[in-house]
């Protein structure tokens, strides 16, 4: 993608949009010029904070998935271009990323049992029986878990339904594994979720 491609799907320059990754991310995933895709929050080298990108596709966490990125020049310098690539050629790493199994389990419950809403999908009613009960304390483990090698955003969209809950799970981790699209900000859908 060009910049003058950029600014013909979005109706800004790139050049407007140096520093501004998530708002640039998003006016490419809101054209609809590259299909399915969503915004991706994490980190990418060269870039000293938390960075925002296009992922094509809908799995932020696949390393050979296609990242398109409008604002990594205006971190690394250079002229304004747009990069494409493989997530894992940069890499462009989403918070989240990494796998449950490694990572461990939360502990296990001392205080009020909090269950989910029903029903689930057959792969994370198995998770959450291998998983056992969780208090509060279990959960707001559970909403910081690294993603991979479980249902993340089936168990996190039930999450969101429990007030108690939904309060403790990362906004960009629940745009990125759901559906719900908190703000508006991760997907070309409408909000569905606050």
């Amino acid at each position: 993608m060009t910049p003058e491609q950029f600014e013909a799907a979005t109706g800004h320059s790139l050049e407007s949009m140096a520093h501004k990754c998530h708002e640039a991310s998003l006016a490419l995933v809101l054209s609809g010029v590259h299909g399915i895709c969503r915004v991706a929050r994490g980190t990418c080298p060269g870039v000293g904070g938390q960075h925002s990108w296009v992922v094509l596709g809908r799995d932020c966490y696949d390393e050979n998935a296609v990242v398109i990125d409008p604002t990594l020049w205006s971190y690394v310098g250079g002229e304004p271009s747009v990069w494409s690539g493989r997530a894992s050629i940069k890499p462009h790493r989403p918070h989240g990323a990494g796998n449950i199994w490694e990572w461990g389990r939360p502990a296990f419950p001392e205080g009020e049992i909090i269950e989910l809403p029903g029903p689930f999908a057959p792969d994370a009613e198995r998770f959450l029986e291998v998983l056992g009960p969780l208090d509060l304390a279990g959960w707001r483990q559970l909403a910081h878990a690294p993603v991979g090698g479980w249902p993340a955003g089936k168990i996190f969209a039930a999450m969101m339904e429990v007030p108690e809950l939904a309060q403790w799970l990362p906004i960009d981790i629940v745009g990125m594994t759901t559906d719900l699209n908190p703000g508006g900000l991760y997907l070309p859908e409408k909000e569905t979720a606050a």
